[in-house]
């Protein structure tokens, strides 16, 4: 069973920022999408012929390797929870069984009969979250804060019940995720570099939805530190006008050792990036502000935020925030447990 955060309930996690078009690779580049079974058949077979020369599936990936990999991610996606489903059920069955009880009950005495939502707890999720509640008093959203809470609470308390009976079974999945091949470039990173796991995300500092997964990129790099490498590429989306000025700072201000700070510092103001307030935010981080005008009044890093782009498009990205981790893609500001169930059969892999 997929797992329900309080804001996928209350306040539409599952979002990015998106230019509405997908753009494909016209000619073969490096990180054309690689998956272990193409789709269609094996990558030298016809699968259509002009004037008596085949057209291969090798052939289709060099211009449209991207749509492909996202639908063979999507189909990946629906038969994992279909056979996560299958099993769940049945270990459901086998522990109601030796325990002579309904399916039912199981689930009442080891998960409902658990669940205490006490009005202490919706009150401090209201006043946490008060500026996201768009003016609404207490009185009116009590209900549906009530339901998240105990919506999260029934899939931690569920998960912990499957988790344990899986340990205690003999559970194998044979199918494995599509891969991407995704490059680090010589972006900013964060953490070792043989780390196990990689997490390259592709980003624009004017997008709600990137600002938005800041809590989840600190969570991951504080639960697997060591284990995973973070690394942030450019993605400014033409419609943000101020996006392409911000991440250009960020990299006027990497030159002198504080790109993560800049980076802080957009983050937490996406509402003004116009080029006089990143100058300021500069002087707040002390840099040497002649260098970090000349840089952003110079454009010296248009080229390399531009590369980072086309890069991306290649290996399917068309909004923001997009991660890859480990090759496997993931759209959106999704919550934290989107990236451990990754992480997690990532790490197991590899032992």
């Amino acid at each position: 069973m997929k797992k329900i955060t309080l804001f996928a309930v209350l306040l539409v996690a599952f979002s990015a920022c998106g230019e509405g078009k997908k753009k494909t690779a016209e000619t073969p580049q490096p990180g054309t999408p690689a998956v272990e079974q193409p789709a269609g058949g094996t990558a030298g077979a016809a699968v259509a012929r002009f004037n008596g020369q085949p057209i291969t599936d090798e052939d289709i990936r060099k211009v449209a390797g991207a749509k492909l990999s996202q639908a063979e991610m999507g189909l990946y996606e629906a038969r994992k929870e279909g056979i996560d489903q299958i099993i769940e059920d049945r270990l459901l069955e086998a522990e109601a069984s030796r325990q002579k009880v309904s399916k039912a009950d199981l689930l009442k005495k080891s998960v409902y009969d658990k669940i205490k939502i006490e009005d202490k707890a919706i009150e401090k999720f209201y006043n946490e979250r008060k500026g996201q509640m768009q003016g609404k008093k207490l009185d009116e959203v009590k209900g549906n804060i009530r339901g998240a809470l105990f919506r999260e609470k029934y899939q931690e308390l569920y998960g912990e019940l499957i988790k344990g009976m899986k340990k205690k079974a003999d559970v194998e999945v044979l199918i494995k995720a599509p891969k991407i091949e995704v490059s680090e470039g010589d972006s900013p990173a964060i953490g070792p570099k043989d780390a196990p796991v990689t997490l390259v995300e592709f980003t624009d500092y004017q997008c709600p939805f990137c600002g938005r997964a800041r809590a989840t990129i600190n969570q991951i790099l504080d639960t697997y530190k060591g284990k995973v490498r973070y690394v942030l590429r450019d993605f400014p989306l033409s419609f943000h006008k101020d996006a392409m000025k911000a991440h250009e700072s960020a990299h006027c201000a990497g030159e002198q050792g504080k790109y993560w700070e800049m980076n802080k510092k957009l983050f937490g103001n996406q509402k003004d990036l116009k080029v006089e307030t990143l100058k300021k935010y500069a002087e707040e981080l002390k840099l040497n502000l002649d260098k970090f005008n000349e840089c952003v009044d110079s454009g010296k890093f248009v080229d390399k935020i531009r590369q980072n782009q086309q890069d991306g498009e290649k290996v399917g990205v068309s909004g923001t925030p997009a991660f890859f981790v480990n090759g496997r893609m993931l759209s959106g500001a999704r919550p934290f447990e989107s990236f451990k169930e990754i992480i997690d059969d990532e790490l197991e892999s590899n032992n």
